[in-house]
């Protein structure tokens, strides 16, 4: 419940800003994706589509009589952006990888990995920082403070620069299990923690500034909770509640995740850290970049590999969780199914992240118990299960390799 009223969820992401409404029993009323203006990103134009989003959303909740109780936001992970010593913008928005920026990650891959539990690619913000590094020192040594364009909206929402554990964990900055900067990150980075905004856990509340709230139309002092990093959040938002749940991304990344009690650092999984002593673990398939057209017998095969890994990592899957998307390609969540031995799931057509973001604030201010309580009201609307009829042959066709 939400106390008769609402909760956003703000996904800030690299392209484009999605903003998710709940109301009672955390049921999804709306969402509204805007774009940013193409080519190279503002920070303030950024800023801006961010703002419209979000008073789309409080007109809708005006016209219906529901009183908005706080909002969470989610970021990418992959964004950066520079600030002067007054927290105003020196660069525009980083983001995506360049060839130059691939080749460093490749590089420097398995210190990064070893080190913080992320995958290096090429338009994470500690790829970035230590491309700067290496070829930019100038830039990097004027720029008083770097962060996230997730931390740059929350600053203009509530007058303070944070990072969140969640994103600097995703973002290749964060030290594996301790929620702190990593020193062999940091290194590589060719910065110091002076540099970078304060930590926060991303439960932490903060107020909304009276002149955002007047331009939002929302009350002052509104609870704001920092949020977190967009996939462990789209895990939270696809209705992953326990250990045993993967999600699987078939979009422009293949990922396939679980939510852990602890995190994992090896040479093929990554770790991104979520709230409650909970991390997402899992293996990018694309290793961080667009991936090309994946014939359906290779998709099998990568899907075997992958949970073979996180079985051997002491998180087996039991039932995985997909993207409406999937039904698009006929056949791909009978391919996802018989590949991975387990029932596949639809999620609801809903934007993951936003949603989980969302339901993060339910948690934070007291409308769920917790992030299992909050992911269980996301409910499949669609099962689809391994083919008990499917001859061992048929199984080898379908996911490409011999079980």
């Amino acid at each position: 419940m939400t106390a008769a009223g609402a909760v956003f969820g703000v996904e800030v992401g690299a392209d484009s800003v999605r903003v998710a409404v709940l109301g009672d029993h955390l049921a999804v009323l709306d969402h509204v994706q805007l774009r940013y203006p193409r080519g190279t990103l503002d920070p303030y134009a950024a800023l801006d589509v961010v703002f419209a989003a979000i008073d789309r959303c409080v007109q809708l909740c005006a016209t219906r009589q529901l009183p908005v109780r706080g909002m969470a936001l989610a970021g990418s992970g992959d964004t950066l952006l520079g600030l002067d010593e007054l927290d105003r913008p020196m660069t525009p928005v980083f983001h995506g990888p360049d060839p130059q920026t691939r080749a460093l990650a490749q590089r420097i891959g398995p210190e990064v990995r070893h080190a913080t539990g992320a995958t290096a690619h090429g338009g994470s913000p500690l790829v970035r920082l230590a491309w700067f590094a290496e070829h930019g020192p100038d830039l990097l040594t004027r720029v008083a403070r770097w962060c996230e364009l997730k931390d740059f909206v929350l600053s203009r929402l509530t007058a303070r620069v944070l990072a969140d554990t969640s994103c600097a964990s995703a973002g290749g900055l964060l030290a594996v299990a301790e929620p702190q900067w990593s020193a062999k990150a940091l290194e590589l980075a060719g910065i110091g923690t002076a540099q970078l905004p304060p930590l926060v856990d991303p439960t932490d509340q903060v107020p909304l500034v009276t002149e955002a709230a007047q331009l939002l139309a929302l009350p002052a002092l509104l609870p704001l909770v920092v949020g977190a990093a967009g996939l462990p959040l789209a895990a939270l938002g696809m209705g992953v509640t326990d250990t045993g749940t993967a999600a699987l991304w078939l979009g422009s990344r293949l990922v396939l995740a679980v939510l852990s009690p602890r995190p994992v650092a090896d040479d093929v999984l990554f770790t991104q850290r979520l709230a409650d002593g909970v991390w997402a673990v899992g293996v990018d398939l694309s290793d961080g970049h667009a991936p090309p057209a994946v014939r359906i017998d290779g998709l099998g095969r990568l899907l075997v590999a992958a949970g073979e890994a996180l079985s051997a990592a002491g998180t087996p899957i039991r039932r995985v969780r997909v993207d409406p998307a999937v039904l698009k390609v006929p056949m791909v969540a009978e391919v996802v199914a018989a590949a991975l031995g387990v029932p596949v799931e639809i999620a609801p057509d809903e934007p993951p992240a936003a949603v989980g973001a969302a339901l993060l604030a339910a948690r934070t201010l007291g409308f769920a118990p917790g992030i299992e309580a909050a992911a269980r009201t996301r409910p499949a609307v669609r099962t689809v299960a391994p083919d008990p009829q499917l001859s061992a042959a048929d199984v080898e066709r379908l996911s490409g390799t011999s079980r």
